[in-house]
């Protein structure tokens, strides 16, 4: 008897605590909650990763939408966590959807910064432009100044105060950069633009967000335009600040528009601090009337401008150049002392002016 009883008990604990129904391993109904936990935490990253493509494409409207938005270029990273923790929990359902997004993401940002489409000008005249965000004049000027006499034809500013402009003459740099248009405001407001050509400065255009001036450059067909801009930041303490970024992002494309007409079949080049990132619409609906974006043109490749501080890497893109009848030949971003933006150098050919037959 105790034979069998004991043959019947380990017959009996095999089948249920190994091949039985009640088993977890075998069956699945029973979920253990790490396993649980894993798959929520990939249902909301994918939920998350759904809502940033599609916040991506609508017109921004708080600043909600806009933290989400700018999160584009990193939702690939987040459906590749979530399909890793699905594979995981073999959920074959929510990793097809992971492997979708990362396909979607992909399939957005890469052409953007690496698939570059170069526009065909002919012979063109070469112009280096240098653009910087001065951290309200809490850049290091000297090292600027010394990159700007290696490397640039034309500086633009923002963030330009009055005392860095007494900075900036005490380096002598109007010994080469002769020409120059000061708009210079307390805190964030302030603009400049140094010039080895003579520059004819254009009227103000109403707003206060973008000064610009024809530049006088020999061997072009017609002067190019260059213009500096500065849009309000979304994110400040400000209450109205995410309004005021919208009104001066709407007010930017009419101003270039603007340029436009005043350039005629000359270049235009619109570079400075967009506070926006490509993932916005609203930025990427600037790129109309012949503009194009200096990255996507030709495909320099993933370099986030902000924030440019020693612990923290550039995280995302605000800074650009857009240009019209011109061509970008090359753009790098450049870290400079005391800015919380990486500044931007660019080349960028202008057409050549026909020779005489």
């Amino acid at each position: 008897m105790s034979r069998g009883a004991g043959s019947l008990i380990a017959c009996d604990d095999f089948s249920g605590g190994v091949l039985g129904e009640d088993t977890p391993i075998s069956s699945g109904r029973h979920r253990r909650p790490v396993g649980r936990v894993r798959i929520w935490l990939a249902v909301l990253a994918l939920a998350y990763a759904t809502f940033t493509l599609i916040l991506r494409q609508l017109p921004l409207s708080n600043n909600i939408a806009l933290i989400v938005a700018v999160g584009s270029p990193y939702v690939a990273v987040v459906a590749v966590l979530a399909l890793v923790l699905a594979v995981l929990e073999r959920q074959v359902l929510v990793s097809v959807v992971a492997v979708a997004i990362v396909a979607v993401n992909v399939a957005i940002q890469v052409p953007w910064y690496y698939f570059g489409r170069p526009a065909e000008l002919g012979a063109d005249v070469e112009i280096r432009v240098l653009s910087s965000n001065l951290r309200k004049g809490r850049a290091d000027v000297p090292r600027f100044v010394a990159l700007a006499r290696a490397n640039a034809d034309v500086i633009t500013l923002s963030e330009l105060t009055p005392d860095w402009i007494r900075r900036f003459y005490a380096t002598g740099i109007q010994s080469e950069f002769p020409y120059s248009m000061l708009v210079p405001a307390p805190g964030a407001g302030g603009f400049g633009m140094w010039s080895r050509y003579p520059l004819e400065v254009i009227s103000p255009l109403k707003g206060g967000s973008m000064i610009a001036s024809r530049v006088d450059v020999p061997g072009v067909r017609s002067n190019p335009i260059v213009a500096s801009v500065h849009i309000m930041n979304a994110l400040t303490y400000y209450g109205r600040a995410f309004e005021e970024w919208r009104q001066g992002i709407t007010a930017a494309k009419e101003r270039m528009n603007a340029l436009v007409e005043v350039a005629g079949s000359g270049s235009v080049i619109v570079v400075g601090d967009f506070n926006s990132t490509p993932d916005m619409r609203q930025f990427r609906d600037l790129l109309s009337n012949g503009y194009r974006d200096a990255v996507q043109e030709t495909g320099a490749g993933f370099a986030p401008t902000f924030p440019s501080w020693p612990v923290i890497p550039p995280l995302i893109t605000i800074d650009h150049l857009l240009t019209r009848n011109a061509a970008v030949l090359s753009i790098r971003t450049i870290t400079i002392a005391g800015s919380d933006h990486r500044s931007l150098l660019a080349t960028v050919g202008v057409p050549a002016d026909k020779p005489a037959s």
